[in-house]
């Protein structure tokens, strides 16, 4: 590679379980970064268990609070082919030394894939070696706690 140059490689994450579950990349050297995502996912759990004290509103009511017509066809799923599910990324990108990783959050139904794209922007003749940490929200603590390494 040269100065100025970039590269872009990919990888998957695979739901090959039952349920979706959410996903968020970051450096793995960045214990900051995986303290946060580590207090929102004990947020997300506590708020499944606890429930919300807001005012529960019909998720099918219009903003007037009327419902749609059970008769109208339903709205198209967002991503849809062929009846198989697309993960729709939440975004963000995450920069790790010389490396854009994208997207760096998201949620992947069961039996779908996120592609994360990976560029290099090359800078001078210096070898660069860096580690993501990749947490899958609801998975066992005791098994890499500080997120899978990559």
């Amino acid at each position: 590679m040269q100065y100025g140059e970039n590269v872009t490689r990919s990888f998957e994450i695979r739901n090959e379980g039952l349920f979706e579950f959410k996903y968020a990349i970051c450096d793995y050297n960045n214990e900051d970064e995986k303290t946060k995502i580590r207090e929102e996912r004990k947020k997300e759990a506590e708020e499944r268990l606890h429930g919300t004290k807001k005012e529960e509103v019909d998720p099918k009511a219009d903003a007037k609070g009327k419902k749609p017509d059970p008769k109208a066809a339903p709205p198209a799923k967002p991503g849809a082919k062929g009846g198989k599910a697309e993960v729709i990324p939440d975004g963000q990108v995450v920069n790790v030394s010389q490396y854009s990783i994208t997207p760096a959050i998201g949620s992947i139904a069961p039996g779908s894939a996120a592609v994360i794209s990976v560029t290099f922007a090359a800078q001078g003749s210096k070898f660069y070696n860096n580690t993501l940490a990749i947490d899958v929200a609801n998975r066992d603590p005791n098994d890499q706690s500080d997120g899978i390494p990559f």
